[in-house]
């Protein structure tokens, strides 16, 4: 009774002293070790979360993100309503290990916030999480994250990596080579026991939000002027995402990064007929709306391509040179055998609809793709709805702020 009684005084004082506190307190007087608790200092938020442990940030503190900070599997970092988080430039980032949980747990009125201290596009990472669910990359159903370097995926679809939701990323994107750049949001093998919702990805230097393989689902997912991609996914994701409104934003149009594609979807980069893991990608798309311009090489609202499958509904395309360009033979099999892309429309689209085989040669896809021309997107047309405003900080947006 008196050792448990010293145990409970000291993680009592432990708690009053640090920002953020873990602690092992348990009741077994048959075990005489103490946990020493892992603090985090708001102006050097970088490092090790390390296993067995579980940080509490405080929101009336700003954290500035200093360099990598890694959640290991096995720890919890939870970041309360109305924090913010600062970026020093460089390559920062949050990365979330398999088998480790995030829970930032904004909310509509006290959304949390990551940005970069120089406010401009790529000035830092972005956030990273790692899950067990597959890539198809190997037989395994695993690989190694081009971001992180850590082992990635596995075989358990429903996976749990915690929840994402009410938060917005800014400045995201850092390029930390010539060929490799963080995206706002990256999801590596991550399962459909993750919550993401309410995600806004606003001015970053590549893609918005990337998925590599995995099963994870989302919803209501904002994303305005990044450099690259909207959103983008490979390596057999197989989840839903509902509700996603993403543009271009004019004030880029003649930037060396002007951004490229409302969707871009692969299968896999180096097999496009691979049966690993889950096989072809083929998630849901539902109630999506994409703005863009016609700046660049790559105008194209939804590229899809090498074996990737999906299924499409309710979608808006405006603005952009080339609406809908299927590619590579796998691909174009799945369109052409069923009604998977239903109720789209086209507001000033170049061409409404491409397609060509693996050799190169034009395909007519016309059929594949049902037009709705009362077709609502995101909730508006290509008008802003109104689940995204509000609590990303934006009220209004239009096909005229993408450009053209």
């Amino acid at each position: 009774m008196k050792k448990t009684f010293l145990r409970a005084a000291f993680c009592l004082s432990l708690l009053a002293s640090a920002t953020a506190v873990v602690v092992s307190c348990d009741n077994n007087d048959d075990d005489t070790t103490e946990t020493p608790s892992q603090t985090i200092d708001p102006n050097k938020f970088e490092g090790t979360i390390a296993k067995g442990n579980t940080v509490t940030l405080d929101a009336t503190k700003t954290y500035k993100l200093t360099g990598k900070l890694l959640v290991e599997g096995g720890a919890t970092l939870i970041i309360p309503a109305g924090t913010k988080i600062v970026a020093n430039e460089g390559a920062n980032y949050l990365i979330v290990d398999r088998n480790a949980k995030i829970f930032i747990n904004g909310t509509a009125s006290a959304p949390v916030v990551f940005e970069g201290a120089l406010n401009s596009p790529g000035s830092w990472g972005g956030i990273v999480v790692l899950g067990n669910a597959p890539s198809n990359r190997s037989a395994a159903g695993t690989s190694t994250s081009e971001l992180g370097e850590l082992t990635y995926g596995g075989t358990a679809k429903d996976d749990n990596s915690g929840s994402i939701q009410y938060v917005i990323i800014k400045n995201s994107g850092f390029k930390y080579n010539p060929s490799k750049e963080f995206n706002g949001l990256s999801l590596f093998g991550v399962g459909s026991g993750t919550k993401i919702s309410y995600v806004s990805v606003v001015d970053g230097a590549d893609d918005g939000v990337e998925f590599f393989g995995g099963n994870v689902n989302a919803d209501h997912i904002l994303v305005l002027g990044v450099g690259d991609d909207s959103v983008d996914w490979t390596e057999g994701w197989q989840g839903t995402a509902d509700y996603i409104y993403a543009a271009r934003k004019k004030e880029y149009f003649n930037a060396a990064e002007p951004g490229n594609r409302g969707i871009e979807a692969d299968t896999q980069d180096t097999d496009p007929n691979t049966t690993f893991g889950n096989g072809a990608s083929n998630p849901t798309i539902k109630n999506a709306t994409f703005l863009g311009n016609v700046k660049g090489t790559e105008s194209q609202a939804m590229k899809i391509r090498a074996g990737s499958q999906g299924k499409f509904d309710n979608i808006v395309l405006s603005n952009f040179s080339t609406g809908i360009d299927f590619e590579t033979d796998r691909t174009l099999a799945w369109f052409q055998a069923g009604s998977y892309v239903k109720n789209v429309r086209f507001e000033s689209i170049g061409t409404n609809i491409k397609g060509k085989n693996t050799a190169g040669t034009s395909v007519d896809l016309t059929a594949a793709v049902t037009i709705n021309a009362n077709a609502t997107g995101a909730g508006n047309g290509s008008s802003l709805p109104d689940w995204a405003k509000g609590w990303s900080g934006v009220s209004s947006f239009t096909a005229a702020d993408a450009g053209n």
